[in-house]
């Protein structure tokens, strides 16, 4: 006999250690050396994992980190269970802090926040060169009508330092 779905939660959650907190959360996945990154939702989590999701089917590596930009938080996770665009994530870390703030009260204002002109003028101050190619990569994306999980940039710095 097959479990309802409001059964299966139930169940779901009395395995579970710690309580999970419903979430709408932007997150990406970092893995392969952090050259690769897939965007995705985080739907809930806990201390000890997290339910994500993707508008379309994808494949994930078995482990990778976790960024949640508005938390500020990098986590290592593994994936434990996978429905094709909803996985069950367990974190295999502590968490790790991401993109500091000054203030805790206010979070920092990331390169997203940010017009190209305000870029062009402050990138050197307050911006790190991730963070400029990530506007880039998402304004490319509008541009060309495509999702920014299917925008590969590469950065190819050619200096030979100050001239006399």
């Amino acid at each position: 006999m097959l479990l309802s779905e409001a059964q299966e939660s139930s169940s779901a959650e009395r395995r579970r250690s710690n309580k999970r907190t419903r979430t709408l959360l932007e997150g990406r996945i970092i893995f392969n050396n952090r050259f690769s990154l897939i965007e995705c939702t985080v739907r809930n989590i806990s201390d000890s994992g997290a339910q994500i999701s993707f508008a379309h089917p994808v494949e994930v590596p078995n482990e990778f980190d976790l960024e949640i930009p508005r938390r500020e938080l990098s986590l290592k996770a593994r994936v434990v269970w996978s429905n094709g665009k909803n996985y069950g994530v367990m974190f295999t870390s502590p968490p790790q802090p991401t993109l500091p703030t000054d203030n805790p009260e206010k979070p920092r204002e990331t390169a997203m926040d940010c017009s190209p002109e305000q870029i062009a003028v402050e990138a050197p101050a307050t911006h790190s060169v991730r963070e400029i190619l990530d506007y880039a990569r998402h304004a490319l994306a509008r541009a060309i009508g495509v999702p920014a999980s299917q925008v590969r940039l590469r950065l190819e710095v050619d200096y030979s330092g100050p001239s006399d």
